[in-house]
């Protein structure tokens, strides 16, 4: 009979080296039924996207079974243990991935981890609003039951040849799934919505840096562009420039979508100025910021794996100097979280005045949401409180950012995820702003600029992808109001990057045109010739959109970037000019001030 010394077989451990491997299955599954259904349907090729999934993902199946199985055979204990240990991590890292997939539409890139993953308590705002809504509660039950799984792997301790050689079984049946059914991959443009995790997180392009000489050769190129300088009669009244979370063409009925979520803004459009094709440069609130106020395309630094604030740290160029240099007060006002990515701290050094945020007196006792901000509707009251009381003989720039609308989408006034309402609402809040600028005689002197700070972080629609392609990616709706001459609808292409030399230029100081850089603000709007995106599927990728409806697609890669599509009219130029920027990126002795020569 069994001693104190004799070791009783687990009773539980077989159950759990089952568990984890059904429970990646189902995860799978869920997974190529989201890819399927979002990316299908924009596509018009449902069913084309379950087994391309699957396959990708079955060979992190075979390594997780592989492991479990080596580990219920293996007499060594430390080494089972950290086979177990490393199939609970790949499995929490895969749901990770999906769970990220589920509620911002992005994928879990590494890299992003680490630049994200030290903001815990904003990180965690974001978590919190999709647990806490009515839906939330699905979405806890399938996270403890994952995590729950991984730490009870670590416990599984005892062996069990029989189960080992089942498991190996699966292992080697899910590497033949995934060889028959990768050897027919998916002809698709963003087929890296069927890679799994680690795939994604394969080395990078963009981590290539250029060789002196080429870089040298680019340079010279750049210099020869041509630019068009000069100075207008100058504007002296006060500027708004008021990015919105998430607002996206697909929202407007006016910009050629069948939905209505933004009709309260389409009617201000009417009443004054908006154009039809303006986009985002990025893909990100952050990558806004740098292309809005810092005046620079986000382009990816050549050899970093992370893109941030402090790569944008010069304030030649940005609003706060436009600001400055023309006699204005500059300020900024959120109602999220600065310290979230050294957001406030980059402010500061680029010469704000003013830095409104979560933390400022107004906001006390209400209700917070993402990024521990009160609603939009709150944003707005602190604004014209400040608004009342300044001096108001002295012009300003402002900067407005909301937040009510960031995933995952929730209606602050029912509390619940509900996307078309939680739009409405923001829409709703925009409309009640402008009146009330308007009621106090803003709008006879000032310019109110209302634009999106990047596309939702959602798949494509058939709509958007069939009527616009690529250039669905970054469309987001631009209004311009108030005491401006300009017309009243504009159709050619813009993007973020021209709105500080426009404000540049509307308030007299000396801005230049270039074929990278436009100015609307104006009777006779000049466009730039190439607009920039970065694509968020495809951190590899740049997109540059050229005449009316042209999309090529730029690879990073050292000295060997390039268009691996179509490339557009002067393509040699329009490469130097990426290569220059993602170069001076990479050198903090380098930045806008250098970049400013160029526009």
């Amino acid at each position: 009979m069994p001693t104190r010394f004799t070791r009783r077989p687990s009773r539980f451990a077989p159950i759990v080296l089952v568990l984890a491997p059904l429970v990646f299955v189902a995860l799978s599954l869920f997974r190529a039924w989201r890819v399927d259904t979002e990316v299908g349907t924009y596509t018009s090729c449902r069913g084309c996207f379950w087994l391309p999934t699957l396959g990708h993902d079955a060979w992190l199946l075979a390594v997780i079974l592989g492991a479990l199985a080596i580990s219920a055979l293996v007499r060594w204990r430390w080494l089972a243990f950290v086979l177990r240990l490393g199939a609970g991590v790949l499995l929490l890292v895969y749901a990770s991935d999906l769970a990220l997939d589920a509620l911002l539409s992005t994928r879990l890139h590494f890299g992003d981890v680490l630049r994200f993953g030290k903001h815990v308590d904003a990180d965690y705002s974001v978590v919190r609003a999709a647990l806490l809504s009515a839906q939330g509660w699905w979405r806890s039950a399938v996270l403890a039951i994952v995590v729950a799984i991984a730490i009870a792997l670590l416990f599984a301790r005892s062996r069990h040849p029989k189960l080992s050689r089942y498991l190996a079984a699966g292992a080697v049946a899910s590497l033949v799934f995934c060889v028959v059914v990768l050897s027919r991959p998916v002809r698709y443009v963003n087929q890296i919505y069927t890679w799994n995790v680690v795939e994604t997180n394969l080395p990078q392009g963009r981590m290539k840096t250029f060789s002196p000489a080429f870089i040298a050769e680019q340079r010279r190129r750049v210099d020869a562009i041509p630019k068009q300088c000069g100075t207008s009669p100058a504007f002296d009244g006060s500027v708004i420039v008021l990015l919105v979370e998430s607002l996206s063409a697909w929202h407007s009925k006016l910009l050629g979508s069948s939905r209505d979520w933004t009709p309260e803004l389409d009617a201000i459009a009417r009443d004054n100025h908006y154009f039809t094709n303006f986009h985002a440069n990025g893909f990100t609130t952050s990558t806004a910021e740098i292309s809005v106020i810092g005046a620079q395309p986000p382009l990816a630094p050549a050899g970093k794996l992370l893109i941030g604030f402090d790569d944008y740290a010069d304030p030649a160029g940005t609003l706060p100097d436009v600001a400055h240099r023309s006699g204005r007060e500059a300020a900024f006002f959120t109602t999220g979280d600065t310290g979230f990515l050294d957001l406030g701290a980059w402010l500061h050094q680029i010469g704000y005045d003013v830095i409104g945020n979560s933390k400022d007196a107004f906001y006390d006792g209400m209700k917070r949401w993402q990024f521990s901000a009160a609603e939009d509707k709150a944003l707005y009251g602190r604004f014209l409180d400040w608004l009342d009381q300044r001096d108001a003989s002295k012009p300003f720039l402002a900067t407005m950012l909301t937040v009510s609308t960031h995933p995952p989408y929730v209606d602050p006034r029912s509390n619940t995820i509900d996307p078309e309402n939680a739009f409405k609402y923001v829409d709703g809040e925009i409309a009640r702003f402008y009146r009330e600028l308007k009621q106090r005689g803003f709008l006879d002197h000032g310019v109110l600029i209302v634009l999106g700070d990047h596309r939702t972080m959602t798949p494509l629609h058939e709509e958007e992808f069939s009527n616009w392609g690529d250039r669905a990616f970054s469309r987001v709706p631009f209004v311009v109001a108030g005491a401006v001459d300009m017309p009243k609808v504009i159709d050619a292409a813009f993007q973020q990057t021209d709105i500080a030399p426009s404000i540049a230029d509307f308030v007299g100081l000396e801005s230049c045109t270039s074929a990278f850089v436009g100015h609307f603000l104006r009777a006779d709007p000049k466009a730039p010739d190439y607009v920039l995106h970065v694509r968020g599927d495809d951190r590899d990728r740049l997109d540059v959109y050229y005449g009316s409806d042209g999309v090529a697609a730029f690879r990073y890669n050292g000295d060997a970037s390039g268009f691996s599509t179509a490339p557009p009219p002067n393509a040699d130029e329009v490469s130097a000019w990426i290569d220059v920027h993602r170069d001076r990126r990479s050198d903090p002795k380098l930045g806008a001030s250098a970049d400013a020569e160029q526009h």
